[in-house]
């Protein structure tokens, strides 16, 4: 499953003036030392664990409204996992508490044992110390409300689906020898461990192997005959698309396609090429986009359709425009029909490196539009002539962050201490029409707009431009240890959305690969978005079909959503006050003023700011401390 996180910008402060610290509100006081605290998305219940006991606090009421003590966890298990040569360093490294994004689930590791506990209820809904077996991974599907588990067995490895409404295991199928698991690093199996939930089968793709199962049964349909890394349901219904590496340090990939009902290939062998970067289905037949250019290939045949590859070495990604295809290959682009004919005379170069970031590359209007590293412009999206005499020459040693703006169809553009508008409309080379005197702008990584101008920020600093170019604020700050790296964990879901929607930027290293759809005549069907890609609408819809699968009542599901998403407003900061307390700022974007701050005892702080009522949950060794809005 993905997770689905509202990103926040983080804030080191140096120097703090503007509100006077305060102490918590109120505070939840414990036996022992709390030792892991979460909060789920969907009820918002913040879940923490202390001593031997897991409890849940409503984040409104501020009260514990459940407990489980070690009568509900029990007490028999497979045995101590923590001896095991295989399994115990995985689980030493598991943390005690994991939220279930999409659903109302929180998993804990506790005495060996593995829950999973209804945040809403506090109901234990599996326990693992009634079974024979370890469960060593666990993806939840949330169109079912099921969880499918991995299991060592002994010396066998298992799947199992696991019914939430009932709590029980519908199947249990042994599928393999566990020692199989460590042909992959676990690290490794975490990209590549994929559950699809078809009708009446499940397809998995687990350490490499792909296997069948019938959802009601369990019986085991089929067991791929080779390993593979990615795999694609066909829009048939009828075939698989599988790929997998030539060799552990090889470049090259193999794709083949299989029968649904057997696992088998339906082509004599396998197409051998280089890495491949996109894929598309197009009914009858699949476009192939490798490191070295891309081809049409016979759905049932595996032949191909072009005479010859649309070329282009270093081949970074292909982007489907109507039915054009806009393509880079290592620093150049060029458009070519669904014939795979050149749309342009010659190919555009849109940076002086090769290994150049693309932080944008699109059509506008009837235009397209490139940010890279070092260049910016626009081209005529039907002759390739590109729009402006001269490039923007951007310094690739420094950030380029843009930022989209859906009334004007424009973007705004930083890089060295420049801001720029980037209108379609324009018929030349814009110039900054702001320059800034940022301190640490090597490490900005977020650029935001609003009516009223744009904000800049990253670890050290914030900074706020009007749109006539004059600064609005500027702030910078320092943080009070190299270890506050780790709050990132606890604070990923506060519920700024400014790096979600406020950038643009989709550098061509994180994109995963995925395969869009459409009929035989190149009209889309619909679209795999990539996880870079994804904005809090995205995320809205993946939560509500969540709810609404999980049936619980819609009204609490929105109330919360619709709350989280006005987050954008603010800022939170991990700080080192004047006089060298540790602190957490919440600065506004709007107008750079710290509204709020809070005092933190430690370098390593855990807490979580609820993103819907912005009050915040802080451990402080025997006690939650909450800090209601301000």
């Amino acid at each position: 499953m993905k997770k689905i996180t509202f990103s926040i910008i983080l804030l080191l402060a140096v120097s703090i003036s503007a509100v006077s610290q305060r102490k918590y509100d109120e505070i939840v006081t414990t036996e022992n030392a709390v030792q892991d605290l979460v909060q789920n998305e969907i009820t918002g219940v913040v879940v923490f664990k202390e001593g031997g006991t897991i409890k849940g606090l409503d984040p409104e009421t501020k009260k514990i409204v459940w407990t489980l003590t070690k009568d509900d966890f029990g007490t028999t298990s497979a045995g101590d996992i923590l001896t095991d040569p295989d399994f115990g360093k995985i689980f030493k490294e598991k943390s005690d508490l994991t939220s279930v994004p999409g659903s109302p689930y929180v998993e804990a590791y506790i005495n060996s044992k593995y829950l999973i506990i209804n945040t809403d209820s506090g109901k234990v809904v599996y326990n693992s110390s009634k079974e024979s077996f370890w469960v060593t991974q666990s993806d939840f599907i949330p169109e079912t409300d099921e969880y499918l588990l991995t299991l060592k067995k002994d010396g066998d490895m298992a799947i199992a689906l696991l019914d939430m409404k009932t709590g029980e295991l519908k199947w249990n199928t042994t599928v393999d020898k566990a020692k199989s698991l460590f042909s992959f690093s676990f690290k490794e199996s975490a990209n590549t461990n994929i559950a699809t939930v078809h009708g009446s089968v499940i397809y998995y793709l687990l350490y490499g192997k792909l296997y069948s199962f019938d959802r009601n049964s369990g019986k085991l349909n089929w067991k791929g005959e080779e390993d593979y890394s990615k795999f694609f349901l066909t829009q048939n219904d009828k075939n698989i698309v599988v790929v997998n590496n030539a060799g552990t340090f090889s470049t090259k990939q193999y794709l083949n396609v299989l029968n649904t009902e057997t696992g088998k290939s339906i082509w004599k062998e396998s197409i051998k090429t280089k890495r491949v970067v996109y894929l598309e289905d197009w009914g009858t037949k699949i476009l192939v986009a490798h490191y070295s250019g891309f081809n049409f290939y016979d759905l049932t045949s595996g032949e191909k359709i072009w005479k010859k590859d649309a070329r282009g070495d270093g081949l970074k990604r292909v982007i489907p425009i109507d039915q054009d295809f806009l393509y880079v290959a290592e620093n150049e682009m060029m458009l070519i029909n669904k014939d795979g004919e050149k749309l342009w005379k010659k190919f555009i170069e849109i940076s002086d490196d090769k290994e150049d970031p693309i932080y944008y590359l699109g059509k506008v209007g009837e235009k397209v539009m490139y940010l890279t590293g070092t260049y910016g412009n626009m081209v005529d999206y039907k002759s390739g002539i590109k729009l402006w005499k001269r490039n923007i020459n951007f310094d690739k040693n420094r950030p380029v962050l843009p930022a989209y703006d859906e009334a004007t169809n424009s973007y705004v553009v930083y890089n060295d201490e420049k801001l720029y508008k980037f209108d379609p409309s324009i018929s030349d080379k814009p110039e900054p029409f702001a320059k800034v005197n940022i301190k640490k702008e090597k490490e900005l990584n977020s650029i935001e707009q609003f009516p009223w101008g744009v904000v800049l920020s990253g670890p050290v600093e914030v900074m706020g431009v009007n749109v006539d170019g004059t600064i609005k604020y500027h702030h910078t700050y320092t943080q009070p240890g190299e270890g506050t790296r780790r709050l990132i964990k606890s604070a990923a879901i506060a519920g700024s959305i400014g790096m979600g929607i406020g950038s643009a930027v989709s550098d061509i290293k994180g994109a995963e690969l995925t395969m869009t759809y459409r009929d035989s005549s190149g009209k889309m069907r619909s679209t795999v978005i990539k996880k870079e890609d994804k904005t809090n609408q995205d995320q809205a819809k993946a939560y509500a079909a969540g709810s609404a699968a999980l049936g619980m009542v819609a009204a609490k599901f929105n109330s919360r959503f619709n709350a989280m998403k006005q987050n954008r407003d603010f800022s939170y900061i991990f700080a080192k006050a004047d006089t060298g307390e540790k602190v957490l700022v919440k600065v506004s974007k709007a107008d750079g003023v710290e509204v709020d701050k809070i005092i933190f005892n430690n370098n390593k702080p855990v807490y979580e700011i609820d993103p819907a009522t912005q009050n915040i949950f802080y451990v402080s060794d025997k006690s939650i401390q909450i800090f209601n809005k301000k």
